[in-house]
């Protein structure tokens, strides 16, 4: 992926920002285009990060463990980055010092990563100044740390702005986003094609999952949940769930891009057999709510607008429903879901570029749950859903 970083030095020249230290897997990987693999792996903060300037001429210092550092300039190439990698226990050595069995001393202080934190904020004049910092992500040692060795300087929160860059997609994250999304959308499908009385939740999940790994581009997502009858009601992952006659299967599931962070977020719910009649018609109306929401969106309409199209056409059949919101923005994980959330509160208009999954749920404690949910692109005059194939109904 091609790095952000211009577009988030201009969110910072435009709060107000001299600079930022960028702690989270996700959001370097944003910046930067690419991701840390031991970063990725524990989420500690310090184990890579990036002290960036708001000034566009000045370059971002990054650090990583010296283990990872060969494979950070081989990605880095031609990007203008500086990296300047820590000290760690790993004890990389040349080929001269092995094969020429030359006695090497030991440092007198290894440099930690901490220690390259201060020489780049030092190096980047941020020391007495405003500098970014994700709040979300940092924990309290590491926040106090920063606040010990920069006693000068002024920290505020940028992890709400990394989120609002995040909801407006590059041409070369919505071409990410396609392909997750084909990739889910065919493993949903299959799903589809096998959904019937006495197939089990876990038959459900692994044909799910062999699909999508077969595609060698993504992976399924942890998370992801395939139910039946009452545990579609409740927030569960697969269990030992078989289909009944009248049950309600449902599934909320999605692919992730490993290291790129990108995710999806899908759902469908199929009523089975010979159901109450009552479920076919909550059915119909929450399926008919959420086409009604994609039939309106476009750019320039107000997200809280989006909200009611189908919430209140839901709650005029369905009194008693209520629903904090109707869908979300989704960009980079861990977290599916973040703002712009469609809610009764967002005023935010929809602009082309975002990716939005636009979804309208029921659940009924002890019985089954609903969710209409699909992946949508905002175009230049309307939108686009991308997950089109795996059918709402059987």
């Amino acid at each position: 992926m091609q790095p952000k970083e211009s577009k988030i030095k201009n969110l910072l020249r435009a709060h107000g920002l001299d600079g930022a230290i960028v702690s989270s897997p996700e959001n370097f990987h944003y910046v930067t285009g690419f991701g840390g693999h031991q970063h990725t792996v524990s989420r500690q903060p310090g184990f890579t990060l990036a002290v960036m300037r708001a000034d566009d001429q000045a370059p971002t210092h990054i650090t990583t463990m010296d283990f990872e550092a060969a494979t950070f300039r081989i990605k880095a190439e031609g990007l203008g980055f500086v990296i300047d990698p820590y000290d760690t226990w790993v004890g990389l050595k040349t080929w001269g010092e092995i094969a020429d069995g030359a006695i090497v001393p030991d440092k007198e202080k290894m440099e930690s990563s901490n220690d390259k934190l201060v020489q780049f904020v030092k190096a980047c004049d941020l020391a007495d100044k405003r500098i970014g910092v994700e709040m979300d992500y940092l924990t309290v040692p590491y926040y106090q740390m920063l606040q010990e060795k920069f006693p000068e300087a002024e920290f505020v929160n940028i992890s709400d702005l990394f989120v609002y860059a995040r909801s407006v997609k590059t041409a070369e994250e919505i071409q990410m986003f396609r392909d997750l999304c084909r990739i889910a959308d065919h493993g949903f499908t299959e799903v589809s094609k096998m959904v019937k009385i006495g197939i089990t939740e876990q038959d459900m999940v692994n044909c799910f999952r062999e699909d999508v790994i077969k595609s060698g581009f993504c992976v399924p997502s942890a998370w992801s949940m395939f139910s039946t009858g009452p545990s579609g009601s409740r927030l569960t992952i697969p269990g030992n769930g078989i289909v009944k006659d009248g049950d309600v299967v449902k599934f909320d599931a999605g692919v992730n891009a490993e290291f790129d962070f990108y995710t999806t977020d899908t759902s469908r719910a199929w009523v089975i057999g010979n159901a109450d009649p009552a479920l076919l018609k909550l059915k119909d109306r929450l399926y008919e709510g959420q086409r009604r929401m994609i039939a309106a969106a476009k750019p320039g309409l107000p997200i809280n607008e989006l909200y009611h199209v189908a919430y209140d056409y839901v709650k005029e059949m369905f009194p008693c429903y209520r629903r904090g919101h109707q869908g979300h923005s989704i960009s980079m994980g861990p977290a599916t879901a973040e703002a712009p959330y469609i809610n009764a509160a967002t005023t935010r208009p929809l602009e082309a570029g975002m990716v939005l999954a636009m979804e309208v749920p029921c659940y009924i404690d002890g019985v089954n749950g609903f969710n209409i949910e699909d992946m949508v692109l905002i175009t230049e005059d309307g939108c686009e859903v991308l997950t089109p194939n795996t059918p709402h109904y059987l």
